[in-house]
C-alpha cells in the first residue's frame, strides 16, 4: 500500500456527527473537587509549557535516573534528525515519517491474534481475534476491542523504551517522560451507525485530549490503513491554535464547526502500509475514521 498523508477535502467522506455539546460545568466542578485540576488548565498552552519547565527543574533537582533503553526498531532511525522532528511537531502537531521494521510489525500482529481481546463496551466478553467474525459478529457487532496486556509483548515493551522514540519525546516535552501507557486495539469493519460507535467509545468525532498537563503520543499502524479502514485524521497546528470558545467548552466538536474554523488545507488524513508511525501532540483536534472495509490494528504509546 502506498504511504501518504492527504487533505480531507478531496475525500468526500460524510457521516453524521454529534451535537455541538456545551461545557458541562457540573462535570468540571466535580473533577476539580477530586483534584483533577489538569482537566481544565491542561487545555491552555501556557500552563503546559509552565508544567514542562517545572518537571524539568524538579527532575534536575532530584537527579531522576533514566530507564534502560533498547536499540530502536524504527527503520533508518540513525538518519532521522531529532531536532527537526521536534520542530515539526511543535509547528504542525505531528510528524508522520516513521516506519517500524517489518519483523516487529509481523510479531506484534501475531501476538494481537493470539492474545485475549476485551471490548470496553462489553466488559464480560473476552475472545480471540479469529473468533470474532464467526462466533460473535453474527450476534453482536463491535466497534473495537483491546488486546490484553500489550506491554507483555516483547516488541511493544522494547518500543516503550525505544532509545530513538524517547529522545524525541523528551526533547518535545522538555523533560524525561517517567510514565507511559500502551494500548493495542482492533477497530472492526462493521456497518455500525455513528451513534452505535459512540456508545462503544469509538472516537469518530473531532476532539482534543485533556488527560494531563502534558503528553506526547507515538502511534503505529500494524495493518494497512486507508480512508476505508480507520485512518487517523487531525487538524494541523490546532494544539496551539484554538479559539477561546474551544477552550471553555467541551473538548469535542462536530465536523461542521471544525470546517468553519480551520482551513481545509490543515485537515489531513494519515494513511499508510503496516508499520507506518507518527508522533502527535493530541491536544490538537483529531479523530478516527470508521473502518468500513478492513479491520484496523493500532498501537499507541502515550508518554507523560
Amino acid at each position: 500500500m502506498k504511504t501518504l498523508t492527504r487533505n480531507i477535502s478531496n475525500l468526500n467522506i460524510k457521516h453524521d456527527t454529534s451535537d455541538n455539546p456545551s461545557f458541562n460545568y457540573k462535570n468540571l466542578l466535580q473533577r476539580l473537587k477530586v483534584g483533577n485540576i489538569d482537566y481544565f488548565i491542561g487545555r491552555f498552552l501556557f500552563f503546559r509549557r509552565f508544567y514542562s519547565l517545572y518537571k524539568y527543574l524538579k527532575q534536575k533537582l532530584l537527579k531522576v535516573k533514566k530507564e534502560e533503553t533498547f536499540i530502536s526498531q524504527i527503520c533508518d532511525h540513525s538518519k532521522l534528525d531529532v531536532n527537526s522532528i521536534v520542530s515539526q511537531i511543535k509547528q504542525d502537531s505531528y510528524y508522520n515519517q516513521l516506519y517500524l521494521q517489518e519483523s516487529t510489525v509481523l510479531s506484534i500482529l501475531k501476538s494481537a491474534k493470539s492474545r485475549y481481546l476485551i471490548a470496553k463496551s462489553e466488559p464480560t466478553l473476552i475472545f480471540f481475534y479469529d473468533d470474532y467474525a464467526e462466533k460473535i459478529k453474527p450476534f453482536k457487532k463491535l466497534a473495537m476491542a483491546h488486546v490484553s496486556q500489550p506491554l507483555k509483548i516483547e516488541e511493544i515493551y522494547k518500543l516503550r523504551h525505544d532509545k530513538f522514540i524517547l529522545s524525541v519525546v523528551e526533547k518535545y516535552l522538555g523533560y524525561y517522560p517517567e510514565k507511559c501507557t500502551a494500548k493495542l486495539w482492533w477497530s472492526f469493519a462493521d456497518n455500525l451507525s455513528s451513534q452505535d460507535r459512540r456508545k462503544q467509545f469509538q472516537t469518530i468525532d473531532y476532539h482534543y485530549d485533556v488527560h494531563g498537563f502534558n503528553f506526547c503520543y507515538v502511534s503505529f499502524y500494524i495493518t494497512d490503513v486507508d480512508i476505508k479502514s480507520g485512518a487517523h485524521v487531525l487538524v494541523k497546528s490546532s494544539h496551539k491554535n484554538k479559539k477561546l470558545f474551544m477552550l471553555y467548552r467541551s473538548a469535542r466538536l462536530p465536523d461542521l464547526i471544525i470546517e468553519q474554523n480551520y482551513s481545509t488545507d490543515d485537515i489531513v488524513v494519515i494513511e499508510g502500509a503496516a508499520g507506518k508511525g507518527f508522533f502527535e501532540d493530541t491536544s490538537c483536534y483529531h479523530k478516527a475514521l470508521p473502518p468500513i472495509e478492513r479491520d484496523r490494528l493500532l498501537l499507541q504509546l502515550r508518554y507523560f
